[in-house]
């Protein structure tokens, strides 16, 4: 039912359509987060985040899509981009950890050998159908086709049933420990947990 695909720069155009917050779904049902373009964890914490606004975010990541520094998988439904999940080696996620209030993870390979799975956004009419979890599927087969060594993800301790977006964005724990994912870190808000791919 689901495509997914992985982000070029020929998908670039897609990106931002799915993104553009005054007619794209992806924040549809979330206007504060609609400037975001997922430009957040990419952004340096000494920056603050209110001083990027929609249009500043949509610059720098056609910037880096363009240049093919952003990585990360779609999905599309009938054509449309109906779901995005930012993963990246951690040497281009250098803020993410920051951002999210926690320490880089203690990695056993250098940056570039592991990568982050940092963001899930899901069009509204596609949610709880299966993108998220066909996403990550596509993603760890071709993160290990591409010989990284492990993959880590940043669940929020949210309840399951909640249906407010902002509680998924970065995947669910139960969705992780189905792909075989463990735990290795608890913080206050999130759990890191990580899957060795070789």
């Amino acid at each position: 039912m689901y495509r997914v695909e992985r982000l070029t720069p020929a998908r670039g155009v897609d990106y931002l359509r799915f993104f553009d917050h005054e007619r794209g779904p992806a924040f549809a049902d979330n206007p504060e987060w609609a400037t975001c373009y997922c430009h957040y964890y990419q952004v340096p914490p000494a920056l603050k985040w209110g001083d990027f606004d929609g249009a500043a975010n949509r610059l720098a990541m056609t910037a880096r899509i363009e240049a093919g520094e952003m990585e990360g998988y779609l999905a599309y439904a009938d054509g449309q981009v109906v779901g995005w999940m930012n993963a990246q080696p951690y040497h281009k996620l250098q803020h993410a950890c920051a951002r999210m209030r926690i320490g880089q993870p203690a990695l056993p390979v250098p940056a570039h050998d592991a990568a982050a799975i940092v963001c899930f956004v899901i069009a509204p009419a596609h949610r709880r159908q299966g993108v998220a979890r066909t996403m990550l599927g596509f993603g760890l087969d071709d993160l290990r086709a591409r010989g990284l060594a492990l993959v880590d993800g940043f669940p929020w301790k949210s309840s399951p049933d909640s249906a407010r977006p902002s509680d998924h964005y970065h995947g669910t724990l139960s969705m992780f420990a189905a792909a075989g994912f463990v735990p290795i870190e608890a913080h206050d808000t999130l759990t890191v947990v990580r899957k060795t791919l070789r």
